[in-house]
């Protein structure tokens, strides 16, 4: 009798999400499913059984063929009640004779009761049994939680290729150089590039520098627009009111101030010139990230001028024709694979915890496995991180390396082939398997995000949710922790295991905000989600792909923008889908292959005109989480209200005018997250009525809503469980005082993590004595005038602060200093008419790494004593038009890494100009600093 391994994880987890949602249908739906209630909790009891022999099974035992035959079979199944329960519901609700449709549901209960029947009979004909496995090594809450966004300490790095590297960065060539550095997938080349772009010699050695991600699905004009922007472009420079004879007056320019604005109403061509006329006085290095086809190099390659002496591209490229083609003179730059010492040395950081290793080193019994491992791991950086965020989960146990080394030793055959392709996949694949159930399908998800994509982690979280990932039933109404809590625990896990790599931190420094996923690792995502059917991704303009999307029961359909342009899609999908990503707009949302749709995001960004969202969108009743953008007025439908189980609705895409709400969104009480457009004042009625007092209670997040929507008979709509909320169009003292007299009565200041209240027309705000009750505040952001008092107030907790279009002033800027945790302060705008001085003093922001500081009137002096701002490490200065120089203190900040000086009079700027500058000992220890210069106050 064979004992079995493998029950795909994957399995489990669509198991364990169909007996979720059936438990949710079963109380939500009770009234729609009475006389058939039975029938469902016996097929709810009957998958139960069966996932605990998925659970049970053991991954490291021989694969055998009937297992993977009964997965799938169980997959298909338990799928199949959940779409027969769901369009059962959809039909009752759309029609008035129930009776036919509930005699059709219990016919089809009846036919998967006999399949079920049958997988069980097949299993006892064919001996397939189940060991049990012993799970608990997989478990990381006993793990020291960590987030590894700073890799410094972690990477191996290899002197004489840095060296080589920055000799040819900086060698003084007359001529536009482009620098490669070329090597397979996972071999650390961005890894390197990074390193030695950011090293201070190297910025110093130059006057501006960019680095992009290009992708293999890249945009020329989002490539071209974050260059400008990142070497400092400036909307109102003199050349740019001519170049290639364009109409760009100084007027039109003082209309369009944002820079992106500014250039998104460029085409490729014009950017190009811009770009162009940017850099050719300069000397710069540009470092294009990533590089798959030599045509993206030719299509961007006009816009890098000579420039001044010295002036550098860089690529990181896997294919070594695009290093010789785009510079035959440069020799590509090779990082070597890890020797064996360098191997282990790097296996060591990343499966060892230090704090574990104590004064001895790794444990002897553990330092042969690990070296023999390494080994196997072919030197490859990305094989020996991947193997050690694995090891880390075993908790140093030597009968689990010795496991992972036999699985290692059977997975590594041919590590590396003739081609010079090594097969990390087998890593990966290894690692995937490896991950509890629970955690396969988050990841695989990733695989739906844009390559080289940064993914906000909030967004990624209501995605989760939205698609049943994520245990719900009975956790909150017990008194548990938010769903929202439980997904940040499993990315946290994720991030444990290096299968991602952090990106930005978020407010406190400790958590994560943004993240991506190596492109090996999203290829490989990729892959194995379209083997398991569980995720497609479509070019929108490929047709032969549709066809293969038509699997999938969920869709991501990328724009090539360079051929689509304003194209919808309307290709065939999956008779069952449930998640449509689309980014291109779509024809209809008719169609029957919608109606269990739990996701959508639509982006109608490249449509001109208003974008009216379908009436549609009104038949799909199974929806959780609606995403639009709009670049024009985004119109929706009264038929939004029977949305009735939607849990994100994201309108912030649509920016730029009003987006009319119906009436009938004061139906939607499920939401758990509402972010507003910027402007929906376009309303003719009070919008008090579209939010009754039952419709907010489950809100977490709700962001741009207007103060007087809140309240309703001088009274706040209550917040139950508000995390993040943003108010705009504060008009009274009244108004701030209900919010949060409403806010402490309903114990929310006690759960509140972030906060922005928006006062009109410059007020000042009243008494704010109840923020300091904010205990775990974070973030806050306030526009309006601030006495000294109220900035008493702020909680100790805070690590962000936004304060906008208030006044400045000596007596507050001593009590914002001695917050203790403040990490990042930014401070927009004042209306002072008398000239004013500003001292950091000795000790002051103790944890401050970020300062902005921006549009200040009458701002002169500005100073820096010795000990001010100790781990300061970005300070923007931007349109102070008075201030005469950058203050002599700030030579003491030596945590500095970046300046970037913003729409600043001439003189101010000249003073820093590299070696010629009276001000520039001030700045010369700071390795990033970029100076532009305010030409319409000249």
């Amino acid at each position: 009798m064979a004992e079995v391994l493998v029950a795909t994880k994957l399995a489990e987890a669509v198991l364990s999400q169909v007996v979720e949602r059936i438990a949710e249908l079963l109380i939500h739906e009770a009234a729609s499913l009475r006389g058939v209630g039975n029938d469902v909790e016996n097929l709810q009891s009957e998958l139960k059984w069966m996932k605990s022999f998925l659970k049970d099974a053991d991954r490291k035992q021989e694969h055998d063929e009937r297992v993977r035959l009964w997965i799938t079979e169980v997959r298909d199944v338990a799928s199949e009640i959940e779409d027969s329960i769901e369009t059962y519901i959809f039909k009752v609700r759309s029609s008035y004779i129930k009776l036919f449709h509930l005699r059709k549901l219990r016919t089809k209960l009846s036919t998967i009761k006999d399949k079920l029947r049958s997988i069980s009979e097949r299993t006892q004909r064919y001996q397939i049994q189940f060991s049990n496995g012993d799970q608990g090594t997989n478990s990381l809450r006993n793990l020291r939680r960590s987030y590894p966004d700073d890799e410094e300490d972690d990477i191996i790095m290899l002197k004489d290729t840095m060296a080589a590297l920055k000799a040819q960065l900086m060698a003084l060539e007359n001529r536009r150089c482009v620098v490669s550095v070329v090597g397979m997938g996972g071999l650390g080349k961005t890894t390197l590039a990074k390193k030695v772009y950011n090293g201070a010699d190297v910025k110093k050695h130059f006057e501006c520098c960019a680095w992009v991600f290009l992708s293999q699905q890249y945009v020329i004009k989002e490539v071209l627009s974050e260059i400008l922007i990142q070497v400092g472009f400036q909307s109102d420079h003199p050349n740019r009111r001519n170049f290639e004879g364009q109409k760009y007056t100084k007027e039109f320019l003082e209309e369009r101030k944002s820079k992106r604005e500014f250039l998104n109403g460029l085409d490729d061509h014009e950017l190009i010139c811009l770009l162009k006329n940017e850099l050719e006085e300069k000397r710069y290095l540009i470092v294009l990230d990533d590089i798959w086809h030599i045509d993206a190099w030719n299509r961007v390659q006009n816009a890098f001028p000579k420039g001044k002496l010295g002036s550098k591209v860089m690529f990181t490229t896997r294919i070594e024709t695009i290093a010789s083609s785009a510079d035959p003179l440069s020799p590509p730059i090779r990082p070597p694979l890890l020797t064996t010492s360098e191997s282990w040395e790097l296996l060591k950081r990343k499966a060892i915890p230090r704090e574990t290793l104590g004064e001895h080193g790794v444990p002897i019994e553990l330092d042969e496995l690990g070296k023999t491992m390494a080994e196997k791991c072919g030197g490859l950086p990305l094989a020996i991180i991947v193997l050690g965020g694995f090891l880390r989960t075993k908790i140093n146990s030597v009968d689990e390396w010795v496991k992972v080394l036999k699985d290692v030793k059977s997975r590594m055959i041919n590590q590396l082939k003739s081609t010079q392709q090594y097969r990390v996949e087998d890593i990966l694949e290894l690692r995937f398997q490896d991950l509890p159930y629970y955690l396969k399908p988050c990841f695989l998800y990733l695989g739906r995000f844009p390559e080289d994509s940064e993914i906000a982690k909030g967004r990624l979280i209501r995605l989760w949710i939205a698609e049943g990932f994520i245990p719900t039933v009975g956790k909150e109404e017990d008194g548990g922790r938010l769903i929202e809590d439980i997904a940040e625990q499993y990315l946290g896990e994720l991030i444990d295991r290096c299968m991602v790599q952090v990106s930005r931190k978020g407010n406190t420094g400790k958590g994560v905000k943004t993240f991506r996923l190596h492109d090996l690792m999203r290829d490989f995502c990729i892959s194995k989600a379209k083997e398991e059917l569980f995720l497609e991704i479509v070019q929108s303009s490929e047709a032969n792909q549709i066809a293969t999307a038509a699997r999938s029961r969920r869709i991501v359909v990328h724009m090539n923008h360079d051929l689509d342009g304003h194209k919808p899609w309307a290709g065939q999908v999956h008779s069952n889908l449930r998640s449509l990503l689309c980014s291109v707009p779509i024809l209809s949302l008719k169609k029957e292959n919608f109606l269990l749709l739990r996701v959508l995001e639509l982006d109608f960004q490249y449509r001109d005109g208003a974008c009216k969202l379908p009436s549609g969108i009104g038949n799909l009743i199974h929806l959780r989480h609606l995403k639009v953008c709009a670049f024009r007025e985004l119109i929706l439908p009264k038929s939004m209200g029977n949305l009735l189980l939607l849990q994100t609705l994201d309108l912030r895409g649509a920016i730029y005018v009003g987006a009319k709400l119906p009436r009938t969104m004061s139906r939607l009480r499920h939401l758990r997250h509402l972010l507003l457009p910027y402007f929906y004042s376009r309303q003719r009625w009070v919008m008090g009525a579209l939010f009754g007092n039952d419709s907010l209670k489950k809100i977490v997040t709700l962001k741009g809503i207007k103060a007087k929507h809140l309240i309703r008979d001088n009274e706040v709509l209550p917040l139950s469980n508000i995390r993040v909320l943003e108010i705009n169009d504060f008009t009274s003292d009244k108004e701030v005082t209900l919010v949060l007299n409403s806010l402490s009565f309903h114990s929310q200041l006690g759960s509140l993590q972030s906060l922005g209240m928006h006062f009109r027309y410059n007020r000042e705000f009243p008494n704010l004595e109840l923020l300091s009750h904010c205990h775990v505040l974070s973030k806050l952001s306030l526009e309006g005038q601030l006495s000294q008092e109220n900035l008493r107030f702020l909680p100790k907790s805070l690590t962000k602060l936004q304060v906008s279009w208030c006044s400045c002033d000596q007596d507050k800027i001593a009590v914002l200093e001695k917050l203790p945790n403040l990490r990042i302060l930014q401070w927009f705008g004042d209306y002072r008419n008398d000239e004013y001085k500003l001292v950091f003093s000795d000790g002051g922001f103790p944890k401050l790494e970020i300062l902005r500081l921006g549009y200040f009137h009458n701002f002169v002096e500005w100073e820096v004593e010795e000990g001010a701002m100790p781990n300061l490490k970005r300070l923007d200065i931007e349109d102070i038009d008075q201030l005469r120089m950058i203050p002599e203190g700030l030579k003491h900040v030596t945590t500095l890494r970046e300046l970037n000086v913003i729409y600043m009079p001439k003189e101010f700027a000249e003073r820093l100009r590299a070696s010629e500058g009276e001000d520039f000992y001030k700045v010369s220890h700071i390795p990033s600093v970029s100076i532009s210069i305010n030409t319409l106050r000249q």
